[in-house]
């Protein structure tokens, strides 16, 4: 199967070299893997060799493509960390590099890192919470280059206890827009495995959500284990399999070269 998100050296919060993410993968029978190092700019900024090396990314990545072609396919891949303050620039930066790859995903709220800046300290729990669906669907509309969203209850993982996480349907409206201007742009989303291993009791996003998704008529979905260690490459993505065909999907999706590309069950 695959993991389409996951983080190496490239990574501020990751130490692991790529080829042993390959490795892990591969003992995992995995199929497809694309290392998707992070990119956010928290402010606009040219300095986005700050946070990831991308043309080392690329010369890694091509070396270690070439040396496991018969064993996996490896993808050059991505994490945007997008906002609509630095949605032109991300797009500027992306479109130079020829990623097969590109998730979008919220990590800030108007400039200010929703764990760093400990944001569940500074807004109440709803209020915070409405301000970050109604960010998510700004963000979504303005950034142009990206082919999934990444972990869309993303926030759940930070807050304090489960008793300060609202109930999903509170948002279910501005949600469903979110999910229909993806539907209508031809981008997808991502079932991201790591909310289990933050102490959650599921993935991102809740099955709520997938069912809101398919529902309004979307297919385009993707897997990812979000690992940031190589013991945690593919964890969760055969049952993420699993919970979707219980949901009535057919298949996952992998992208070569920007281009989604079904993977029947």
């Amino acid at each position: 199967m695959i993991d389409l998100h996951n983080h190496s050296e490239f990574s501020f919060d990751s130490k692991t070299p790529i080829e042993e993410n390959i490795q892990a993968a591969i003992n995992k029978n995995l199929k497809y893997i694309a290392v998707t190092d992070h990119m956010d700019l928290i402010k606009v900024t040219d300095n986005y060799e700050d946070g990831i090396d991308i043309p080392g990314y690329f010369e890694k990545v091509k070396i270690l493509k070439e040396k496991y072609k018969d064993k996996i396919k490896v993808l050059y891949g991505i994490e945007v960390g997008i906002q609509y303050e630095t949605a032109k620039k991300n797009d500027e930066i992306t479109s130079q590099f020829d990623f097969d790859f590109i998730i979008g995903s919220i990590h800030s709220l108007k400039e200010q890192d929703i764990v760093l800046d400990r944001l569940f300290y500074k807004y109440p729990p709803r209020d915070l919470y409405k301000l970050y669906y109604t960010e998510m669907l700004k963000a979504v509309e303005s950034t142009k280059n990206f082919d999934v969203l990444g972990h869309i209850d993303y926030i759940d993982r930070y807050a304090p206890s489960n008793k300060t996480i609202p109930n999903i349907i509170e948002y279910k409206d501005i949600i469903e827009e979110i999910l229909k201007y993806l539907i209508k742009n031809n981008k997808g989303i991502e079932v991201n495995t790591a909310g289990i291993r933050a102490g959650l009791s599921y993935m991102h996003p809740k099955k709520e959500v997938l069912k809101w998704y398919r529902e309004l008529g979307g297919e385009i979905i993707t897997i990812g284990s979000d690992a940031h260690r190589k013991e945690d490459i593919g964890e969760g993505v055969f049952e993420a399999c699993e919970m979707l065909k219980e949901l009535g999907f057919k298949g996952v999706y992998v992208f070569e070269k920007r281009v989604p590309k079904k993977i029947e069950f």
